[in-house]
């Protein structure tokens, strides 16, 4: 199984209407898995104390 590593900017409107399959949240991070395979990660950039999100999606 591999992941495509790319990263990019996060658009809502490109997730409206997708199923979520999965969710993990820790102390720091919220981990979204939807039915085709795209994980959203929002997690804390501590370093700049602001919110991050990013992309990526299991290629099988």
């Amino acid at each position: 199984m591999n992941v495509e590593s790319t990263n990019f900017k996060v658009i809502p409107e490109q997730l409206k209407g997708r199923t979520i399959e999965d969710l993990a949240i820790t102390t720091n991070a919220v981990v979204i898995k939807f039915t085709d395979g795209t994980f959203l990660d929002i997690y804390l950039d501590e370093a700049a104390q602001t919110l991050k999100t990013s992309t990526n999606k299991l290629d099988s």
